[in-house]
């Protein structure tokens, strides 16, 4: 039986599939993060790698990830999603909640969104709560 063949109008159409490997993604993401964040001490060993695997996991299930016709800082894996939410959460975490719906292509659960909500306000109200004792 004989495939039909796709002409080129409908080929650009036709979603392509996720080019990215959860193991490669994930061995990633603990090698950047997790080994780095040991020499920080161990309360922000934690708070580094559940932010990072927070986000890895919500930008995987939400089908975020980098394409190749697009530039930009906002088209990145999800692998560096979590990276950039581990070391560079000033700039990652509102940029990662104002943009999520423009780069996401699946709708699917919100657990492990809310979960990154929760805990990046929780250390927000940290970081300011010590910036004021520290004053």
């Amino acid at each position: 039986m004989e495939t039909p063949a796709i002409s080129p109008e409908t080929a650009s159409t036709v979603p392509s599939p996720n080019p990215h490997v959860l193991s490669r993604q994930l061995v990633g993401l603990l090698i950047w993060v997790g080994l780095p964040s040991l020499f920080l001490g161990s309360i922000t060993c934690m708070v580094c790698l559940s932010l990072g695997l927070l986000t890895f996991a919500d930008a995987w299930k939400c089908g975020i990830y980098k394409r190749s016709e697009k530039r930009g800082f906002l088209n990145i894996s999800p692998m560096a999603w979590g990276i950039a939410m581990a070391f560079l959460f000033i700039v990652a975490f509102p940029a990662y909640l104002l943009h999520r719906s423009e780069l996401r292509t699946i709708h699917g659960t919100n657990r492990f969104y809310w979960g990154l909500v929760f805990v990046g306000a929780a250390l927000v109200i940290a970081l300011v709560g010590n910036m004021i004792l520290w004053m």
